[in-house]
């Protein structure tokens, strides 16, 4: 994700991106998101919900520990996560299989440069 939208997470989600600028040795979130802009809107509103449950639902403060594309999906791992937690990352990771990762609009699965990502007609050769 573009250093911008990063930034902008982290200024939206604090608790839940607590660990953002964590060591790269004990924390992959050290690493920042990991995955293209065209998710951003999905994780942006991830994080509000799961927030939201800490707050509204009192939840425990949950924190990411990783966000990243795996397998032409969105992997969001947070700890600790309730069941309703989990429930809204698995929905989450199953709609990013059907969002360009580039732009966001509709897309399908592509082979780009041997990784598979979903991308949308536009997107879905790669740049040279």
């Amino acid at each position: 994700m573009s250093p911008e939208l990063d930034a902008l997470l982290c200024q939206r989600h604090p608790q839940l991106l607590q660990h953002r600028h964590a060591d790269r040795q004990t924390c992959a979130m050290g690493w920042g998101v990991q995955c293209g802009d065209g998710w951003f809107t999905l994780i942006d509103t991830l994080c509000e919900r799961l927030q939201q449950e800490t707050e509204q639902d009192d939840a425990p403060q949950a924190a990411a520990m990783q966000i990243k594309q795996k397998w032409g999906r969105l992997r969001f791992v947070l700890e600790p996560a309730t069941e309703r937690q989990q429930a809204m990352i698995d929905l989450a990771e199953a709609l990013s299989a059907r969002l360009c990762e580039s732009c966001g609009k509709p897309s399908q699965m592509a082979s780009i440069r041997g990784y598979r990502t979903p991308r949308c007609a536009q997107h879905a050769q790669p740049t040279p």
